[in-house]
């Protein structure tokens, strides 16, 4: 069951009184306790490492930041940090809760060698990870995931729309400004309706169609008023600037696909009845994925240079073509089913990209994730071993 950043505001904003919402979140299989969280965690076997053996080095400290909210003894079920635990367990590798949060945690942060954190997408957390990862990483040389530059472009559709123009990625044709003189200037030139987005918003929130140009005037004139626009964010405005993107009338779906290591996930994902956007809408497909796409998300996340990357990408059947909607680097897991091709569970094989291949098997990408950040430090360390040496 899926709890989208978007719901979940809703619930703690109408829901006051706490108990109230627990009792929604355990009825909905949303929270378990922490002893049961193993049995559900079993959808998939254990990912068992031999890098320690193959490297022959000291193996890493890990500090794992607790995301999610937690009541008592129950915890979200899908939170990343459980099956970063239980990949380190598995394969006994030493770690210790990083509170990351409190006064302290500069002094705390030098125990560890590799420090693990599923950042929330909320601009509040957005900003405090980039503050302390930037000293984590750059000042105290942790080694982190995210690393800055994955959490710089993480949640920000404005950042990421700079990267695609450099790197030449096909994104759905944006017009991106600061400036009100022109936000206005081209609104006789805009093809209607159009796309404007809101920078950081997770599951659709922040995304609306606007039909015209008396609409779009009206957007851009609040946007760039002295309060800017509300967002979904109590806390936050949506001021002085305008994302603008073509509105693609002939897509029918759009597909995730998810890429870690040398293996790729995906699925589609369709609009609900009446509206355009697939995000957040809870309609997936899971069946065989074109290796055109899968081509392309494999060439987005190279370039974009994410250890673990979800692209999202439309087909416009006009045009003949895919577009590449947006890129995150933390998706929703519920299931160790994120691919599946005539009814078997698995990934596409990617370590040679001419030739694709379907291989079956239950994966947690969380854990995926967390094997693929081990074997990074274990190349990064003994090369500077062997650099010390000479």
């Amino acid at each position: 069951m899926e709890i989208t950043i978007t719901l979940r505001n809703w619930l703690l904003n109408r829901i006051k009184n706490r108990k109230l919402y627990k009792k929604h979140i355990i009825k909905k299989g949303i929270v378990l306790k922490y002893n049961e969280i193993t049995e559900y965690q079993n959808q998939a076997p254990p990912i068992i490492s031999n890098l320690n053996r193959e490297y022959r080095i000291k193996s890493p400290t890990v500090g794992i930041v607790r995301n999610g909210l937690r009541f008592d003894d129950y915890v979200y079920k899908n939170a990343s940090w459980l099956f970063y635990e239980r990949y380190l367990k598995n394969n006994n590798i030493k770690y210790e809760y990083y509170d990351i949060f409190k006064s302290n945690w500069i002094e705390e942060a030098k125990k560890y060698d590799i420090i693990m954190w599923h950042v929330n997408s909320t601009p509040a957390e957005l900003n405090i990870a980039q503050s302390k990862i930037y000293i984590l990483e750059h000042i105290l040389r942790k080694f982190c995931f995210p690393s800055f530059h994955e959490i710089w472009q993480y949640e920000n559709k404005c950042r990421a729309s700079y990267l695609y123009k450099v790197y030449g990625i096909p994104s759905i044709p944006t017009f991106l400004t600061n400036s009100y003189e022109e936000a206005m200037a081209i609104i006789n030139k805009l093809d209607f309706p159009v796309v404007a987005k809101v920078s950081t918003g997770a599951s659709s929130s922040g995304v609306e169609k606007i039909i015209n140009s008396g609409e779009s005037k009206k957007y851009v004139k609040e946007v760039f008023s002295e309060k800017g626009r509300k967002t979904i964010y109590p806390y936050m405005r949506h001021k002085n600037y305008v994302l603008f993107q073509e509105f693609i009338d002939d897509a029918k779906y759009d597909l995730r696909i998810m890429i870690i290591g040398n293996k790729a996930f995906g699925y589609y994902r369709y609009p609900s009845k009446g509206d355009f956007r697939a995000s957040g809408a809870g309609n997936y497909e899971k069946k065989e994925i074109p290796y055109e796409a899968i081509k392309i998300a494999v060439d987005v996340k190279k370039k974009l240079n994410s250890r673990l990357m979800g692209v999202d990408l439309l087909y416009s059947e006009r045009q003949g073509k895919y577009f590449v909607i947006e890129t995150s680097l933390f998706n929703q897991i519920d299931t160790a089913e994120q691919l599946k091709v005539d009814g078997i569970p698995g990934y596409y094989d990617i370590s040679n990209i001419n030739d694709i291949t379907f291989k079956p098997g239950r994966y947690w990408i969380h854990e995926l994730v967390m094997d693929e950040v081990i074997r990074v430090w274990y190349d990064a360390s003994t090369n500077e071993q062997i650099a010390t040496n000479l």
